[in-house]
């Protein structure tokens, strides 16, 4: 765990969870990431992404604890959250 103190989403107020990128993702520290599906700012990032890129991804809430710093970062949406096989369309904000 990256804090002794559970932080959480200043838009859910779910807790944050550790995420240990892999060395691919380019990022060199661990981060704390909001993984609620049902997130205003998932939600909202995900509509954005579909409509104006139509396009499987979404924007989460993250943390970076080393540096202080609130960030954006990119998810796949597959299976029950893909947009583009029509689904969860009542559960897009309006």
């Amino acid at each position: 765990m990256l804090t002794d103190e559970k932080m959480t989403c200043p838009h859910c107020r779910e807790p944050l969870d550790d995420w240990e990128p892999g060395p691919e993702t380019g990022w060199d520290q661990d981060l704390l990431i909001c993984n609620n599906d049902a997130c205003a700012y998932f939600m909202k990032g995900r509509k954005k992404l579909f409509e104006e890129y139509d396009v499987n991804f979404a924007y989460r809430y993250c943390y970076n604890p080393k540096k202080s710093k609130e960030l954006p970062i990119v998810c796949w949406c597959g299976g029950d959250l893909s947009l583009k096989k029509g689904r969860c369309q009542d559960a897009m904000p309006c």
